[in-house]
């Protein structure tokens, strides 16, 4: 936000504030200036309007009536103003273990838009008092990602009560269709967001699965009434995988593909070299014949494409059909033109989203509050509390000086002094109480305490449900939105492991672990310190020191075959962060260098694997250059998204990617000579 647009809008609010009967349109275009230089009538009343959304949207509570309310009149005017009993934060109290609760719940937020939200709530209350000292939770930091694009633009639907339509590919289509909706809930799990709501054409509650959205997200005319016994629990309770699982018969090369023997519901047995699958005769002799459950063909389709030529799907036919739509994808946008591109943006910025353009006016009524509350505080522990430097806490301090009460005369404007460092803040009785949190700020935290109530070891603390207790009784529930948005750390096939691994990481005891390497499919036996268990992308992980590699490496929970518990202390290594972690992969000098081009849809695949320079594509898309440990990952990537993630850089990868999609897609090849099956 421009220093002029902040200075207008706490201007604007300090005047609806200031007088109980209000102001009507005319009377405040007269008042302040910019609204006085407004070109004309229509372009005055479209940045009024706009200005007092902006301040809505920031949990301001800007009141519309008429001016007969206190007068009789032949001609009612509309007048506007701000409850101040409504403007305030009500008092709160949160106890030590509340407090840490919370500053886990606002942390949950990774790369999200509510993430700065969650922040402007966490300072909100601590500006407030509410917040006591004490430790955070030691030992767990779940974390939430919103990569997909649409969901920034479906929240709004979501909190606006908008319809919206899409291009959406179901699960079981390859053909995509528009989409009409009504949205009433978002939520995550099993690592995936979901909307929910009425489609249109079809007459009917759906849910979709953002990640299957391929187009932007179009508002349509209208409003939306959400059902009031909808919850976005309930919707996402419906999804139970049982309620649609299948049954894959597979057939996998001896000592490969681990990971879908894991998921085997039998043990592995030899094939019969005489056996058919439906495709002809392929030759089998001494492949592992099993069968593994799925709930989702596409998901089980992207994990054996991943596995290439160690792996072959033998039935239903749609996920045949699906692991050669991948392989035969990969090879064509191998084959295509290769795109032009040059790397100018730093790491991260091509292709996102710029941070809200009003967090400067939430973070002056903040500062206002603080100081006025502890006058005399120090400049620097100010800036530091604020997370701000110093010259941009002189700047909104030198902006609170042009800003006041209707008049704007030397006893009407806000008085700031910083001698000797230490700041006081005078005459700003107006907007010195704490504001009350806006919508998405008290959303941020509600949810993000429901979400905590299912991960294991956090979610039994009474704590939890406590202080959501109160955050709901001081916002009023939102009016109920908190029920349209939820997010779940299902674990239950990792439960276990992730409560054994906290108890490690709070007795810091070395632990013994059978761990599944999946950049070379095979198995290993670690020894392994803890110092952190985290979530992402609906898997659990620890990161932990290594005996065996002597570094610090993050290990998935669901790849830990075996743990046991050595009795053996460790000393206290280097604790992560608090914002930990960063990524899921940590650069190294011994690291190769590869550039992929990833689609619009996947375009934040690059952050995930810490992308140091992206550069966005004619047509969408961006490329994006990394540096790995291993390019051994990259070919299994490739096949997974089946077009969507291509190999740019350099020549020897592109070529070993392809001949390795070659080599995976022979054997689906009509022609049995073909496909290769070398044991």
């Amino acid at each position: 936000m421009s220093a002029s647009k902040t200075e207008r809008l706490l201007n604007l609010l300090i005047a609806l504030l200031e007088r109980q009967r209000g102001y009507s349109k005319e009377e405040l275009r007269s008042l302040i200036q910019p609204y006085r230089e407004a070109t004309s009538e229509e372009a005055f009343n479209r940045l009024f309007e706009r200005d007092k959304d902006d301040l809505r949207e920031m949990g301001v509570p800007v009141e519309t009536f008429s001016e007969d309310t206190f007068f009789d009149s032949d001609h009612a005017v509309a007048r506007y103003r701000i409850d101040r009993k409504a403007y305030r934060l009500p008092e709160l109290s949160f106890t030590a273990e509340e407090t840490a609760v919370l500053s886990l719940a606002s942390r949950i937020w990774q790369q999200a838009s509510l993430g700065s939200a969650a922040a402007r709530a966490v300072r909100r209350l601590d500006v407030h008092g509410a917040l006591a000292e004490g430790d955070s939770l030691i030992g767990i930091e779940p974390r939430l990602r919103t990569a997909e694009p649409a969901f920034d633009e479906l929240l709004k639907a979501v909190l606006g009560h908008y319809p919206v339509s899409f291009e959406y590919r179901a699960a079981t289509s390859t053909e995509t269709s528009v989409r009409r909706v009504e949205p009433w809930g978002l939520g995550n799990r099993f690592g995936h967001w979901y909307l929910s709501g009425f489609d249109v054409d079809r007459q009917g509650q759906r849910t979709f699965r953002l990640s299957r959205i391929s187009s932007g997200i179009k508002k349509l005319g209208g409003e939306v009434e959400v059902p009031a016994d909808f919850t976005m629990r309930a919707a996402l309770d419906a999804l139970d995988p049982a309620r649609e699982h299948g049954t894959a018969r597979l057939l996998l090369k001896p000592g490969r593909a681990q990971s879908l023997r894991a998921a085997a519901s039998h043990p592995p047995s030899p094939a019969a070299a005489d056996a058919g699958d439906g495709r002809g005769d392929a030759p089998r002799d001494g492949w592992d014949e099993l069968e593994c459950p799925y709930t989702d063909v596409e998901i089980l389709a992207e994990e054996i494409a991943s596995h290439g030529a160690n792996a072959i799907a033998l039935a239903p036919q749609e996920l045949v059909d699906a692991v050669v739509r991948r392989f035969q994808g990969a090879l064509d946008a191998a084959a295509a033109p290769p795109p032009s591109y040059a790397f100018t943006a730093a790491a991260g910025t091509a292709g996102h989203k710029k941070s809200s353009s009003l967090d400067r006016l939430p973070r002056l009524l903040d500062l206002v509050s603080y100081v006025t509350g502890n006058p005399g505080v120090e400049l620097e522990a100010t800036a530091r509390k604020f997370g701000i430097s110093r010259s941009q806490l002189i700047n909104d301090l030198n902006l609170l000086f042009v800003c006041g009460t209707p008049g704007y005369g030397p006893d009407q404007l806000i008085e700031v002094h910083w001698d000797n460092d230490t700041i006081f803040i005078e005459n700003a009785d107006e907007i010195s109480p704490t504001v009350r949190l806006s919508i998405d700020e008290a959303l941020s935290l509600v949810v993000g305490l429901q979400a905590l109530e299912t991960v294991p070891g956090v979610g039994e603390r009474p704590a939890v449900r406590s202080a959501l207790s109160k955050l709901l009784e001081a916002t009023g529930g939102e009016h109920g939105l908190h029920r349209s948005l939820a997010a779940d750390f299902d674990a239950e096939a990792t439960t276990a492991e992730v409560q054994a691994l906290q108890d490690a990481v709070a007795a810091r005891e070395t632990l013994r672990i059978e761990y599944l390497v999946s950049s070379r499919d095979e198995m290993t036996e670690r020894e392994i310190d803890p110092l952190q268990v985290f979530a992402v992308n609906g898997h659990w992980y620890t990161e932990a020191w290594c005996h065996d590699r002597q570094a610090v490496r993050q290990f998935r929970a669901d790849k830990i075959r075996t743990l046991q518990r050595t009795g053996r202390s460790f000393r206290p290594h280097a604790q992560p962060g608090s914002e930990f972690p960063q990524s899921l992969f940590t650069p190294r000098d011994s690291d190769q260098r590869a550039v992929l081009q990833l689609s619009p849809r996947l375009a934040d695949l690059g952050d995930q694997y810490n992308a140091e320079r992206q550069s966005a594509l004619p047509g969408g898309g961006v490329a994006a250059e990394l540096r790995l440990g291993t390019t051994a990952i990259i070919a299994p990537l490739v096949a997974r998204y089946g077009g969507e993630v291509r190999v740019l850089e350099p020549q020897e990868l592109v070529a070993a990617t392809v001949e390795w999609l070659r080599a995976a897609a022979a054997v689906y090849s009509e022609n049995p000579k073909a496909r290769g099956l070398d044991s």
